[in-house]
């Protein structure tokens, strides 16, 4: 046994190495999940437009009183907003105005 050559791990190129941890990581790959199957089912527009409408029949729509308080909040934001930049801008051209005849004057 002791006659025997030590046959200790061998360097392996980086070629080699390269092949190995391609394989190992095709290996570890997983596919790709889909709600709706597998690969095959979704390939191209018409895969697409398929996952589109199926995912559109889960949306939950809102009913007429819903949709109503909704408008009204966005639209009473919407004034709210635009009266508080109005009143910002309005004080800011007084200002800037009252700082361009000072350094004028």
């Amino acid at each position: 046994m002791a006659d025997e050559p030590d046959n200790g791990p061998q360097k392996e190129s980086r070629q080699e190495r390269k092949e190995r941890r391609a394989r190992e990581r095709a290996q570890r790959a997983r596919p790709a999940k889909s709600q709706s199957g597998g690969p095959s089912d979704r390939s191209g527009l018409g895969g697409f437009i398929r996952e589109c409408w199926a995912e559109l029949r889960r949306v939950q729509w809102p009913d007429r009183p819903q949709l109503v308080q909704a408008t009204a909040v966005v639209l009473i934001a919407c004034v709210v907003v635009g009266l508080f930049l109005y009143g910002l801008d309005s004080v800011f051209s007084r200002v800037a105005g009252w700082l361009i005849t000072q350094q004028a004057g």
